[in-house]
């Protein structure tokens, strides 16, 4: 049986990707940004995806578009400036106010609304930890407190359609073979019934009991995901090139190689870095940050060192990479190339985050950070709905 599924809020679709990976499919998704909603449509071949505001489009205008007014699941995460660290700061610096009077805080209502109205037997809202403890838990205990009570009014003992599974668990995408820390928070909520949903359990070891170590599979590193791309220079800026010869190709490398055409790579540039940047970077071992590096060559490229203590950090080939973030294409100091001089590609983000080599992304080269940066890991999306699936399983039975 093929389950399917919409995507609220869809980005470029990583999320998206990862449940058809898991044997779903996405017939449709909302996307406020034109050029981000045309990546999803490009790698989402029977998805009906649409830009706009969500606060603009009914469920029932929706429902009209895909050609239903049900489907079995719905994804989506709420946009989150506001619940990150990094967002929260920057919007307070610009605006001069508290975070707590941003209108896209409200943002996950508008998420209830489509599930009130499609009724799926099983949904998932991520977002980044904070989510759940921001403004002392204000807005996760008041989304939990909807979930419980949609549909009440449609059942005999007035209780709620809904339950949501306890405890709500962030996940770290490393644990499923990303090659990336990367915590994020997977709210999960299911029709009553005697079937609960599971979490998926690790398949990769990285910092866990030292008694997984020998249960599970190495993590994946940054060699593991990006050794095979061909070389680069940051002036190079022909999106499509050869692959590499490269014939000892990883588990993960083959995975992310499976479905392309096997002879060229898109997306594969980066951005300029000055002469100043270079000479700088050429003092860099891997791991290093901007205040590891001594004074006379901080000197050459200037920051203030209260506020900016990592503003340049290189990759480690034999570890996993830290978080990417949105503004990588802005802040793509704090992604060096591991042995390169230079800032790491849209391909290679695109890669620590599991987005196979089919995927497409449309746009400027800051556009295609963004859609990077912003998305779930398409092989946690994958662990995720896995889960989901054999709920469905069992409770369509």
């Amino acid at each position: 049986m093929s389950y399917k599924f919409i995507d609220l809020f869809c980005g470029a679709g990583g999320f998206s990707y990862g449940l058809e990976m898991a044997g779903f499919e996405c017939i449709g998704g909302i996307e406020l940004k034109e050029v981000i909603a045309k990546t999803h449509q490009l790698n989402h071949k029977h998805s009906k995806t649409i830009s706009g505001d969500i606060r603009e489009i009914t469920p029932e205008k929706f429902s009209k578009i895909i050609g239903t007014n049900h489907v079995d699941v719905i994804i989506g995460g709420p946009p989150c400036p506001t619940f990150s660290t990094i967002g929260d700061a920057k919007i307070r610096s610009v605006t001069g106010k508290p975070t707590s009077e941003d209108p896209r805080n409200q943002l996950f209502l508008e998420y209830f609304k489509f599930v009130d109205y499609f009724n799926p037997d099983i949904f998932v809202i991520e977002n980044v930890p904070n989510f759940m403890t921001k403004y002392k838990g204000a807005i996760f205990n008041t989304a939990v407190e909807i979930i419980e009570n949609i549909g009440k009014n449609e059942t005999i003992n007035g209780e709620g359609l809904y339950e949501v599974v306890k405890p709500v668990q962030v996940v770290n995408s490393v644990y499923y073979g990303v090659p990336q820390t990367r915590r994020r928070m997977m709210l999960v909520a299911h029709k009553k019934s005697n079937i609960t949903f599971k979490y998926p359990k690790p398949t990769h070891y990285y910092d866990q009991d030292e008694k997984y170590k020998k249960l599970l599979k190495p993590c994946t590193t940054v060699e593991d995901a990006i050794s095979d791309l061909p070389t680069i220079t940051d002036n190079w800026r022909i999106s499509e090139m050869p692959y590499s010869k490269n014939t000892n190709l990883t588990e993960f490398q083959k995975i992310m190689r499976r479905n392309s055409n096997g002879k060229t790579i898109k997306n594969n540039i980066c951005r300029m870095s000055n002469d100043r940047a270079k000479k700088v970077f050429q003092h860099m071992e891997q791991g290093s940050k901007y205040m590891d590096l001594p004074p006379e060559v901080r000197q050459i490229l200037p920051f203030r060192e209260d506020i900016f203590k990592d503003r340049l950090k290189r990759l480690v080939m034999k570890e996993p990479s830290w978080t990417v973030i949105a503004h990588i294409g802005m802040d793509g100091y704090m992604y060096i190339h591991p042995t390169e001089n230079r800032t790491l590609s849209v391909r290679e983000a695109a890669r620590i985050q599991s987005f196979p080599d089919e995927f497409e992304f449309i746009g400027n080269q800051q556009e295609t950070y963004i859609q990077v940066g912003n998305a779930v890991p398409p092989l946690l999306g994958k662990a995720i709905g896995e889960s989901v699936m054999n709920f469905l399983d069992e409770y369509t039975k």
